[in-house]
């Protein structure tokens, strides 16, 4: 293995990104992963014989437009493709909505649930939208200082759109704009994502808004699968990097980054080699990176004690099923339809978060998990054997320490409690489970990587945000050793399959190389038609109308298209 340019730790969708960007500038690149393939948590594997499953993350929602673009991830075999459903929501004794692609749909299918309701779901996807647009532009650049983005909403008059969206809690937000809990438990789950906290925690309103500059194809708030697997995703970013030169090594693990008087020198591996380098990057979470990875005595006095503290807690776990039927939901026929081939999320009511909550504090499993679940083979059936199914399903709130036993010696009573949750609402599945796959918090940390289970690399609240990511005082992705730095989800700006950390990461090295111009942020406005649209009285009565006119759709993807 020859001596590269840089080194990367971890062939996670970020490192790859990384990678691909830092191979195209020229540089000699190595990328180094302890697992056996690439991907970290964003890979396909075979789970249960002859079925392949999305292990980790499984929808894609944040994956940038201009990555794709940038590094030609169609070219280099990505296809994504959406459903024809957004959402599949069901209570405890049936009770049901779906939410579409469809702006007019999801109003008429709401209005059935609540009046009230249905209106002021406009209102607040409006909100959401200005919301986003005006945070968006931050994502691909160097994390913005907290009082940067104050004065940004401030000045365009939108401070009490930074506090609805960032500062109080989840449950407080909901309660502005809706009635039905089905409905609230929807969105609520969003903000409950691997994170430490119920739905009355402030701060729970932002890990909801991270979310809402997802888009497929321009279309905003729309989430689609990849073809064969969250894995198609990093496979494509693999063949990126190995095009332009990189060089991908699997197996083969790092045990500690060399640092001599201040600056990276190389790493030293697993099984002993030393691989020198003046610059490494790490795709590792900022825990595992500055207390696993280098030693002590190489970090600035009083940085290890800092480090300590970053917020790792919050986590969830998953079961995978191979099935031989499709679920029949209460009161719902047991043909394939729109509620196999979404996001489905099943007795999900903020009581139930609440109760999640408890058990959380109190290291305890529950009974009653909401579930949620994606039956991805209805609409890729190259991922399952003619005639089965693949069902992923997730449980969050989940405590990574419990007070009694281990993780090891209850998955079986997890996977039980969470086949009873999931059997409510699908009584015809019992008995139809072909092979099973569980998923806890320790496997997250033991298999993939991931310090105390947390997919996010790291809490997600305001105080480890934007230019205090991963911690205040060290935000971003220079270390304090030079020619060390970060590009995982725990820098800015954070969790999910949005390749934005491994750009940034990429750009910071490069600025620092003199190769290329980093991009600077891009300051917005809030956008004044959407405020009218949402407050203006005449234009709201007029708008309450006009959605729920199936003509609407064109100028409805004209207002919400994303630039």
């Amino acid at each position: 293995m020859a001596n590269p340019d840089v080194i990367v730790i971890g062939a996670g969708h970020n490192g790859l990104v990384a990678a691909s960007y830092l191979a195209r500038a020229g540089l000699r690149v190595s990328v180094l992963e302890r697992r056996k393939t690439v991907g970290g948590a964003c890979v396909t594997e075979e789970l249960v014989p002859g079925a392949r499953f999305s292990t980790c993350a499984y929808v894609v929602s944040s994956l940038r437009p201009q990555i794709i673009r940038e590094l030609e991830l169609e070219r280099f075999g990505l296809e994504l493709y959406a459903p024809d459903v957004l959402n599949f929501a069901m209570g405890a004794f049936g009770e049901h909505f779906f939410l579409w692609p469809e702006l007019d749909r999801s109003v008429r299918e709401l209005e059935r649930l609540n009046k009230h309701d249905s209106e002021s779901f406009v209102d607040f996807g409006l909100r959401l939208q200005r919301f986003a647009k005006m945070v968006e532009p931050h994502l691909l650049s160097a994390p913005p200082l907290l009082s940067t983005l104050l004065a940004q909403f401030e000045q365009a008059g939108a401070i009490d759109l930074w506090h609805e969206f960032v500062t109080i809690s989840i449950s407080d937000l909901l309660d502005r704009y809706f009635q039905h809990e089905l409905l609230k438990g929807l969105f609520m789950f969003f903000a409950l994502v691997g994170v430490h906290a119920g739905p009355t925690a402030p701060g729970t309103a932002y890990e909801f808004s991270h979310h809402s500059w997802g888009e497929y194809k321009g279309e905003f708030g729309r989430f689609a699968f990849a073809r064969g697997g969250m894995g198609a995703i990093t496979k494509a970013l693999a063949s990126v990097a190995r095009h332009h030169g990189a060089e991908i090594h699997t197996g083969v693990g790092v045990e500690r980054v060399i640092v001599k008087h201040g600056r990276v020198t190389g790493v030293r591996l697993e099984d002993g080699t030393v691989l020198e380098s003046e610059t490494v990057v790490s795709n590792a979470d900022p825990h595992h990176t500055y207390l696993q990875l280098l030693d002590p005595s190489d970090l600035p006095s009083g940085f290890l004690a800092k480090a300590r503290q970053i917020d790792m807690r919050g986590s969830m776990g998953r079961v995978h099923l191979l099935v031989d039927r499709l679920p029949q939901y209460l009161g719902m026929s047991s043909d394939e339809g729109p509620q196999h081939r979404g996001f489905t999320l099943l007795g999900a009511t903020p009581a139930a978060f609440e109760r999640g909550w408890e058990a959380q504090q109190r290291g305890d499993l529950m009974d009653n998990y909401p579930v949620e679940l994606i039956i991805q083979s209805a609409t890729d059936p190259t991922l399952a054997p003619a005639g089965l199914h693949t069902i992923t399903t997730g449980i969050q709130q989940l405590p990574f320490n419990l007070a009694e036993g281990t993780w090891d010696s209850r998955r079986q009573e997890f996977t039980e409690r969470v086949l009873r949750s999931l059997f409510h609402f699908a009584p015809n599945l019992e008995g139809a489970i072909r092979g099973h796959f569980t998923l806890t918090p320790l496997d997250l940390q033991r298999e993939y990587g991931l310090t105390g289970g947390n997919i996010f690399h790291g809490a997600m609240f305001t105080n480890q945000l934007f230019a205090s990511r991963p911690m205040p005082g060290l935000g971003g992705y220079r270390t304090p050793i030079k020619g060390l730095y970060l590009c995982g989800a725990g820098t800015h700006p954070g969790g999910a399959v949005m390749g934005a950390c491994g750009h940034n990461g990429a750009q910071a090295l490069l600025a620092d190389l003199s190769i290329g111009r980093p991009r600077r942020s891009t300051t917005f406005k809030a956008d004044g038609a959407l405020d009218m649209l949402a407050t203006h009285g005449p234009l709201r009565k007029l708008r309450s109308w006009a959605v729920r006119q199936p003509w609407i759709r064109p100028v409805v993807r004209i207002l919400t298209r994303k630039n």
